[in-house]
């Protein structure tokens, strides 16, 4: 979907689409969330900030699934109203784990998935993922709750009550060799053909 579609065209791309998936990419502008750039901070891109905070709640308000992956999983956060750490190791010091090690099918560090939750049903209780983010939900926002975290207590996964709206912070699109990344995104399929 193109970034310079305004609210008019949007609205009719989404009458045409069974479901979201934000990907990866630059750091989400601090300003969106109310706080001054740390001098940590990464190569932004305003205009996709806007764009994709825009098309989040839209399709959102539509009931259509997303599903967050890495930058995708932030800026649904700051869609709905949460903060983000700019920078994990300027901000979180005493974390343990490199989560900017960039690693496309390995597995870094674990994350334990919280129980009766969507992501526990097709991910089970610990799930190996791969890692390449230096940012990271700060403050929750109210639509989704925190149903993952890595050893180090970084925030890797959230959804919203029924599901229909995950965010991971990992790559599972890169890990395409392990069944349980192939089902998370069978899931979502079958969610958007509902």
């Amino acid at each position: 979907i193109p970034i310079t579609a305004d609210a008019q065209e949007l609205e009719e791309i989404l009458k045409r689409v069974d479901g979201i998936i934000m990907t990866g990419g630059e750091d989400v502008e601090p300003a969106r969330y109310g706080e001054e750039a740390l001098p940590e901070l990464g190569k932004t891109f305003p205009e996709r900030d806007e764009f994709d905070i825009k098309l989040i709640r839209m399709a959102a308000e539509e009931g259509l699934p997303i599903l967050g992956i890495c930058r995708g999983a932030q800026v649904l956060n700051v869609a709905f109203g949460g903060t983000l750490y700019q920078d994990i190791p300027s901000q979180l010091p005493d974390t343990f784990i490199n989560h900017r090690v960039g690693a496309r099918n390995e597995v870094m560090h674990s994350v334990r998935i919280t129980e009766g939750t969507i992501l526990h049903s097709i991910l089970g209780e610990t799930a190996g993922v791969n890692t390449s983010h230096h940012q990271a939900v700060k403050d929750p926002c109210s639509a989704l709750r925190i149903v993952g975290r890595a050893p180090d207590g970084v925030v890797e996964a959230m959804e919203n009550e029924d599901g229909s709206i995950i965010g991971v912070q990992w790559h599972p699109e890169r890990m395409q060799d392990m069944e349980i990344y192939r089902e998370l995104f069978r899931v979502f399929v079958e969610k958007c053909k509902k």
